[in-house]
């Protein structure tokens, strides 16, 4: 990532970003809230923050990604199963992987029946209609969807496996953590979770000391690691979904494999 030393004392980090990078301060600010920036190798996210002679500023380029390739990779008469890149949201967007299947099908029925973060890769379930739509979603309420994450994380576990039972906003939240690899300060869960809070695997990992790799929100305080800082997103990913589908009562697996950029984290670490 570029690095900048600042050499004025007490300037705003827009305007500091602004006339390093020679760009508006709309899109400087557009910068500082992608949360992209880091202040002596700590995540900044407040435009007004007050840089002093000495900082150093770092910043990834959020204005020439190129985003990865939406896979369907199952489709039957009532669902649509992707393996979505991350940097891609998956609904109620122009630019959204439920827009992409719209144009794709040529049929505007098409809906998620659950949704990942942005920045999180992996399996998403699409209905062909709003009565599989229903269905579907009859079957995420009465949790007989079972749903596995891999998250690779800061630290190394203490545990083989972990269940954690904590509020996620006030609600019951529980995620049942398994060690998959460990390797120099860095883990690898494979994360189960019972229920679907907001954020609920980064929430969970932060509260034990193992917060997501990439995580913009939930990892605090400096990140001295330079490998760390590159990461460019948080190292989520949907791998598995297993039910029954509600119409021909069969089973269904989906797996998908584990991401490019997971491996390429383990092999430089």
């Amino acid at each position: 990532m570029p690095v900048f030393t600042v050499k004025n004392q007490n300037i705003k980090l827009v305007d500091f970003l602004s006339e390093n990078l020679f760009i508006s301060k709309n899109k400087a600010k557009k910068l500082v809230d992608s949360r992209e920036v880091f202040v002596n190798n700590q995540r900044v996210w407040i435009a007004s923050y007050i840089l002093n002679r000495g900082d150093v500023v770092e910043y990834r380029d959020i204005f020439s990604f190129e985003r990865g390739k939406i896979d369907i990779i199952y489709e039957d008469d009532f669902i649509i199963v992707v393996n979505k890149p991350p940097f891609i949201v998956t609904n109620e967007e122009e630019n959204s992987v439920e827009s992409f299947l719209r144009k794709e099908k040529g049929f505007e029925s098409i809906r998620a029946i659950h949704r990942i973060d942005k920045e999180t890769s992996g399996l998403v379930l699409f209905a062909k209609n709003n009565e599989v739509f229903e269905a579907y979603r009859k079957l995420w309420m009465k949790k007989e969807v079972k749903k596995v994450y891999l998250a690779i994380s800061s630290g190394e576990a203490k545990f083989k496996e972990k269940r954690i039972v904590t509020p996620v906003d006030g609600k019951f939240a529980l995620s049942l953590v398994k060690v998959v690899k460990i390797k120099n300060g860095f883990s690898m869960f494979e994360v189960e979770i019972k229920t679907g809070r907001k954020h609920q695997i980064r929430k969970h990992l932060a509260s034990i000391g193992h917060p997501v790799v990439g995580d913009k929100e939930y990892y605090r305080g400096k990140i001295e690691n330079d490998i760390v800082r590159s990461v460019p997103r948080q190292l989520l990913h949907s791998y598995k979904i297993e039910f029954y589908c509600p119409f021909t009562g069969k089973p269904k697996k989906f797996f998908s494999p584990v991401p490019e950029d997971f491996n390429k984290f383990f092999s430089k670490i």
